[in-house]
């Protein structure tokens, strides 16, 4: 019965990459329009170079400040990715980040390319890199090749709990697999599309050999933006397993970058953005006496609770605002004598796999158990707010599981629409649930007792109750109603990371325009703007300063080099890498 299966899903692989041609063909034929005709045939015959029809593209690329003026040849060599061709902020960005290290380091950047992306490996060579690796995803023969090999791998039967703990030469590509499945399939664990399956285990087994094949060679160092999916997660693990140190990053031009510096393989699975110890008491030190709930709120950061305002799309919303606590609780039909808790459901699709320990396989898993649970828990009121960004991941929702699980006749239980927003909600609720989000640093700011139950990038803080096993947990949520409130140092902690994480220590890179790019890539917006930026001086770049002081220091993290400067007193020479 297994070999009609696998010779059925052989079938459909097969059907699928002839339907991906069609595809291809599409891409190709858009991105060609892209193009002067005339300028491609010389480009091709090796006589001229590609010139593109957004004129902006064509200046920026020519008067480029950053090329490399010298042919001096290099001992040392940064591998840059570049990947991500529908978007070319961050590949800029990495570029950027690059030639920077390229400075420290005295080595020669390379980039990694897709074959067939003339417009990213034509901004790479505006920077001065001209040499590349390059990740090809479209032989048919190779991908069938690659796919009967994860056929072989792992049987059918109960193949979605095996998949998960599938190794192959050490690195973890089932993993990887679950993750792209979940990311852009479905979130669901129950209802698994094995075929699917297969088809993301066999792209990470090609991905792997690819990055074995390309960390052969030695690096110095090597730049990454995105560390999740398929094929950066597996390039990501195997740099640090052959001992190449990993420089990425978290932000955008529009609210600033972070930089992250990875140097161990056991490191893998940190959280880009968890600071660590020696960070927290550093930061406990500086902001001691200092009133920062009152920056906070000048920040419009607390009014901005259960907004997503930076990478969701400005969609229309219902707000409603409530003068007391008896006002709220008529709204939603509740008694006034129970404690309100607000339960704050994740995008279930996103950010797995991303963290050192979880009590849940998944954010699924974490909702739908939690939910499960909630229905036999009837001492305290429950409010259910949807993650703001969930509308943009596909598959199964918070609303879907909500419908499936409760009862109808459950009224301390109520789920908050997706287009509703509640104005000062922290006033009216009493403990928040969060598996790992923003809500585990914002809602003990305010002094609200807050439950994670994962790695968090504040987990070095310890201002949340954090349980680490399920059993701990469920009694936890069965004493909600007795849970006492943070201290005044785990409130003072929650608002210095609040502070530190939203503000201080971000800095952008003067290079690029802030412009809003999450979602469809504005991209003649993009390049107008960057034209404006082409005269920028490398002296006036704060952003530069930040990634020589944290390698000079050996610090996980970057800083804003002006915090460093306020702040001279203090050592910021870390070393906690």
């Amino acid at each position: 019965m297994e070999f009609l299966i696998k010779v059925f899903f052989i079938l459909n692989f097969i059907f699928l990459e002839i339907k991906k041609i069609k595809s291809l063909l599409i891409n190709k034929y858009k991105n060609f329009r892209e193009i002067k005709i005339v300028s491609f045939i010389k480009y091709k015959m090796g006589s001229g170079d590609i010139s593109f029809k957004d004129e902006n593209i064509n200046s920026f690329l020519k008067k480029n400040t950053y090329k490399k003026k010298t042919q001096k040849k290099y001992k040392n060599k940064i591998l840059i990715e570049l990947l991500l061709s529908h978007h070319s902020e961050p590949m800029i960005n990495n570029c950027l980040i690059g030639k920077d290290l390229e400075k420290f380091y005295n080595a020669e950047c390379i980039g990694l390319v897709k074959k067939n992306d003339l417009l990213t490996r034509k901004i790479a060579e505006s920077f001065g890199i001209n040499k590349f690796e390059f990740i090809d995803s479209d032989s048919f023969f190779l991908n069938l090749k690659f796919f009967i090999i994860s056929l072989r791998s792992i049987s059918c039967n109960n193949i979605e709990n095996k998949i998960f703990n599938y190794k192959k030469d050490g690195y973890e590509l089932g993993k990887s697999a679950l993750e792209n499945y979940y990311r852009f399939y479905n979130s669901e664990t129950r209802n698994i599309n094995k075929f699917l399956l297969y088809l993301y285990l066999s792209r990470a087994i090609k991905s792997n050999q690819q990055a074995q094949k390309i960390f052969k060679k030695k690096f110095k160092i090597f730049v990454l933006g995105e560390n999740q999916f398929i094929p950066n997660k597996i390039l990501f693990h195997c740099a640090l397993k052959n001992s190449t140190p990993v420089y990425t990053y978290e932000g955008s031009a529009s609210i600033g970058f972070i930089g992250r510096l990875y140097k161990k393989y056991e490191d893998r699975n940190l959280i880009k953005m968890q600071f660590s110890s020696k960070l927290s008491k550093l930061l406990s030190k500086i902001f001691k006496n200092q009133n920062l709930l009152k920056i906070i709120k000048k920040n419009k950061d607390i009014k901005n609770i259960g907004k997503e305002t930076i990478w969701s799309e400005k969609k229309p919303k219902k707000t409603y605002s409530f003068k007391d606590r008896k006002q709220f609780n008529k709204f939603f039909n509740f008694e006034n004598n129970k404690k309100n808790i607000l339960f704050l459901p994740h995008a279930m699709s996103d950010n797995i796999f991303n963290n050192e320990w979880n009590i849940f396989k998944t954010s699924y898993n974490w909702f739908y158990e939690t939910i499960s649970e909630i229905n036999n828990l009837n001492s305290v009121n429950w409010i259910i707010k949807p993650h703001p960004y969930e509308y943009k991941f596909p598959g199964v929702t918070a609303r879907d599981v909500f419908n499936e699980k409760v009862k109808e006749e459950k009224k301390n239980i109520f789920f908050l629409n997706e287009n509703i927003h509640i104005n000062e909600i922290y006033k009216y609720v009493d403990v928040v649930l969060t598996g790992n989000g923003s809500a585990g640093f914002e809602y003990p700011s305010l002094g609200i007792p807050t439950i994670t139950t994962s790695d968090a990038k504040y987990s070095n803080f310890k201002f949340t109750y954090a349980p680490k096993y399920k059993k701990d947990y469920f009694d936890m949520l069965k004493r909600l109603d007795k849970l006492k409130k943070p201290n005044k140092q785990k409130i003072k902690d929650a608002q210095i990371f609040w502070l530190t994480y939203n503000k201080i220590i971000r800095n952008s890179h003067y290079f690029l325009p802030k412009i809003n790019q999450h979602g469809k890539f504005k991209k003649k917006l993009f390049f107008k703007k960057l034209l404006s930026k082409i005269k920028f001086k490398l002296k006036s770049n704060n952003f530069s300063k930040d990634i020589n002081f944290q390698l000079k220091n050996n610090n996980r993290h970057s800083f804003n080099i002006s915090i460093v400067k306020k702040y001279k007193n203090y050592s910021f020479k870390l070393n906690d890498i």
